[in-house]
């Protein structure tokens, strides 16, 4: 079987730059990556066929990705880089297993990057399973990279920049956003202004945004939740509330916006589902979205020789991941020999003064949207939590009257977490469903164990797995 020297599973930010900063050692690289080219989802490239006319039009992040992309079109030739790799396992022995066009590989590693991102948070609310009801980021990769708007009278809900980059992106797409709908509040404007004190690039885009929204007149609700959303086949209305502190809808507060599409940007959870199937040790910590890995100061985990860097450890956003990423290359580099400790020192250094200074703002911002308890309160009994399986509140209620300790048992008893997804659509609300039924805090639940393959693998595929020589 064919052995990598340094794998870096995902092109994204964090693995872009990894890879960067490993192959500019010295270090043979190896980088997996399921899209057809590099980039990830922040930095995604146009697909093949489009011209790009107005580099504006692709959102401020765009000049930054071709920063990257060409850092690692100067290593192009140093790194094996296979696209459309979809990665289903890590095993024992440090084993990686991928499908790449009809046929199913696997590889192993000496040392190992997991940069695979994170995911968008779900949060199941009466009609949250209606068409037209989407993701912020589903929406925006329709209208930034296909140009295709997502509907006709937008709302924007959730939390976060991400819906403020949305609302421009729509509108410079000749989209309608008929309000945004922000749950956090900012209580201390001091204390953000601290945060953001020295990040002028980032500063620079948020004005950028509010302009943006302000020129449009696009109503921005802080505080507000969206509570329901109602149509007969199609969303034609969505309910939307005033909330207290904890996200919980203030009565007598409930307006009706008509609108035909419904954006949710709450957030995102990391995937760690490659990280726990190698056994590294994880913590949770619900200001970085959930569970995440634990890494030391070169960003290695429990596991000697494997890292991991960029969102799946934590959501902080595309810089901190580019800086995690650098670090955890010239880590890797070293620990394989071609850099020494003189030699590793300053380039570390930069990269985690650079980090530390990212996360301090993003601490004040991740205190503004972190999901508070009245979010997976909206939630009816008739609401359908896991759409895989379709499984309903009220069937997790009753099943939780069995006295189930662990989100695994709910597993067992109800299908929840067994569907395509892997409970990549519900996990986060089960567990926070389950801590307020149970009075518990939600760490002391586990969470749901990954199984291989991690995303679905047609079985002619998986029937015909080799080994790559």
């Amino acid at each position: 079987m064919k052995e990598a020297e340094l794998l870096v599973i995902g092109a994204g930010p964090g693995g872009l730059a990894a890879a960067v900063e490993a192959a500019r050692a010295g270090a043979k690289v190896t980088l997996l990556d399921e899209n057809p080219q590099p980039g990830g989802q922040i930095y995604r490239q146009l697909p093949a066929g489009f011209r790009l006319t107005d580099p504006k039009a692709l959102g401020r992040d765009f000049p930054r990705g071709q920063k990257l992309l060409a850092e690692f079109a100067q290593v192009r030739e140093r790194v094996e880089y296979l696209d459309e790799a979809l990665i289903w396992g890590v095993f024992q022995d440090s084993e990686v297993a991928f499908q790449r066009g009809q046929n199913s590989h696997s590889l192993r590693y000496r040392k190992l990057i997991v940069s695979v991102g994170a995911y968008e948070r779900p949060v199941p609310f009466p009609g949250w399973t209606l068409p037209g009801v989407l993701t912020a980021g589903g929406a925006q990769r329709l209208v930034k990279i296909q140009r295709v708007l997502p509907g006709e009278k937008i709302l924007l809900a959730g939390t976060g920049p991400l819906l403020l980059a949305l609302a421009n992106q729509i509108v410079d797409a000749g989209g309608q956003v008929a309000a945004i709908v922000e749950a956090g509040r900012i209580e201390n404007w001091w204390r953000l202004a601290r945060g953001a004190w020295g990040q002028w690039p980032l500063v620079a885009d948020a004005w950028h945004y509010y302009r943006g929204i302000r020129q449009a007149r696009i109503p921005l609700l802080r505080g507000h939740i969206i509570t329901a959303a109602r149509g007969d086949g199609q969303v034609a209305e969505a309910v939307v509330a005033e909330a207290d502190r904890q996200w919980r809808p203030r009565p007598g507060t409930a307006r009706i916006f008509r609108v035909d599409t419904v954006c949710l940007g709450y957030g995102f959870v990391p995937s760690v589902e490659l990280t726990r199937l190698a056994q590294c040790d994880h913590r949770y910590d619900p200001q970085r979205g959930g569970w995440i890995p634990v890494r030391n100061e070169a960003m290695e985990t429990s596991v000697p020789g494997v890292y991991a860097a960029g969102d799946c450890t934590g959501v902080a956003g595309s810089l901190v991941a580019v800086e995690e990423g650098r670090i955890a290359g010239i880590g890797a580099a070293q620990s394989l020999g071609y850099l020494s400790a003189a030699e590793a020192h300053p380039r570390l250094e930069a990269c985690r003064r650079r980090r530390a200074g990212l996360l301090r703002l993003r601490q004040v911002l991740d205190e503004i949207s972190m999901p508070r308890p009245g979010l997976y309160e909206l939630a009816q009994d008739d609401t359908i939590v896991c759409r895989c399986e379709e499984i309903t509140l009220g069937e997790i209620k009753k099943a939780l009257r069995e006295g189930p300790t662990d989100m695994n048992e709910i597993k067992r008893m109800t299908r929840m977490g067994m569907g395509a997804c892997q409970g990549r659509m519900c996990a986060a609300a089960l567990q926070e469903i389950m801590a307020r039924e149970k009075g518990v805090p939600p760490a002391e639940l586990g969470f749901l164990n990954p199984r291989p393959p991690v995303k679905p693998v047609p079985l002619p595929v998986l029937a015909g797995h080799q080994a790559l020589e």
